[in-house]
């Protein structure tokens, strides 16, 4: 497998201060790590999208969808997620390249796609540019869901909505896709909504371990929120490590090392082991859905650390159905994409005050 190394080319990227506006709301449970985790969270509508504007409570999309059951979907009996623990993957005989460069992907500029303003492509418009010969998998966090937590928790209208409205982006033709989630409902029912909105019948969304959302972590994640002394503290100090900046929790940074995995060797390795070691088992557009924890990683380590999805200073995060998307194409090369399924690949989470 041929491993392209990292265009010089830089994503635009659309940066400036942003006034937060405090939105209580239960976000805790969005990593297949840790369901404990409670930060405030606000999605930026779908006019926001090239402004960038802060929003208020009342300026959240909704909608008057009905919640979809997928109890008509099969669903593989695979191995279910491990809630309380990193994955690791210690039967692989993976070994991170010696040259840095190595460790990073570019941007094929034959895919006649554009990204928008804060460098994110759209997932659809990725598929429909796709050659036939090509094949692509989509990472990606799972759609809108509700305040409750932990593997239980349902996504919303608006979130089915959504997940729907990408599927429909999507259909046409005979093709199908392979779906995998984690253990969690949410998680599946994106898959599934995709798939519906597609107008699939007989597709399955797999329970698979492999995209655990605590995969850039040795430790849980309700350990790291232990250690911070304030639920919710984890996403700053994810951030931080993420970009490569100070970490400004003393306690977080004496124990880094012990914490967070290497952002590019574990990135590239995610790449390789989960991804391309199992492409060949899939179709030709497969579908995972995971948690904000691994995305908002693995997102970063895709692009080189040039998005912005610095929570500790933009106060951005990644937004529902955003991740990556891997392309490999006829003549075995690979590319990273930064992707997003709904209007912003971007959302604002504000710590809440205790």
């Amino acid at each position: 497998m041929h491993i392209a190394r990292l265009s010089s080319k830089k994503i635009c990227l659309f940066t400036g201060v942003f006034a937060f506006t405090f939105f209580v709301a239960g976000c805790g449970g969005d990593s297949s790590s840790s369901p404990s985790e409670d930060v405030a969270e606000q999605q930026a509508p779908a006019s926001c999208a090239s402004q960038g504007t802060p929003v208020s409570s009342a300026d959240v999309a909704t909608s008057s969808a009905t919640v979809i059951a997928s109890s008509d979907a099969a669903v593989t009996s695979s191995p279910t997620v491990e809630s309380s623990s990193a994955v690791e993957s210690s039967e692989s005989n993976y070994v991170a390249p010696t040259d840095p460069a190595e460790l990073l992907y570019t941007i094929d500029p034959s895919l006649a796609v554009t990204p928008d303003s804060n460098g994110f492509y759209y997932v659809a418009d990725i598929y429909k540019a796709l050659p036939a010969t090509s094949k692509v998998v989509f990472v990606l966090r799972h759609s809108e869901r509700g305040k409750s937590e932990g593997q239980e928790s349902q996504l919303t209208e608006n979130g089915v909505q959504m997940a729907l409205n990408l599927g429909a982006d999507m259909a046409g033709g005979d093709e199908s896709f392979y779906y995998a989630s984690t253990d969690f409902i949410r998680t599946r029912e994106t898959c599934n909504n995709i798939a519906k909105g597609r107008g699939e019948t007989g597709y399955q969304t797999v329970t698979w371990d492999g995209i655990n959302g605590g995969y850039f972590l040795k430790v849980p994640t309700s350990e790291l929120d232990t250690l911070v002394g304030k639920r919710g503290g984890s996403w700053k100090n994810i951030s931080q490590w993420a970009y490569g900046a100070q970490i400004t929790n003393r306690f977080v940074a004496n124990v880094a090392n012990d914490f967070f995995y290497d952002l590019f060797q574990r990135g590239h390795r995610f790449v390789n082991e989960v991804i391309l070691a199992n492409m060949d088992n899939w179709k030709r557009v497969s579908i995972l859905v995971s948690h904000d924890v691994l995305l908002e990683p693995l997102t970063v380590y895709a692009t080189n650390r040039e998005i912005d999805l610095k929570f500790y200073e933009s106060g951005k995060w990644i937004n529902y159905m955003a991740g990556i998307a891997v392309v490999v194409n006829e003549a075995g090369a690979v590319s990273l994409f930064p992707v997003r399924g709904a209007d912003l690949g971007w959302m604002y989470y504000v710590k809440q005050e205790e």
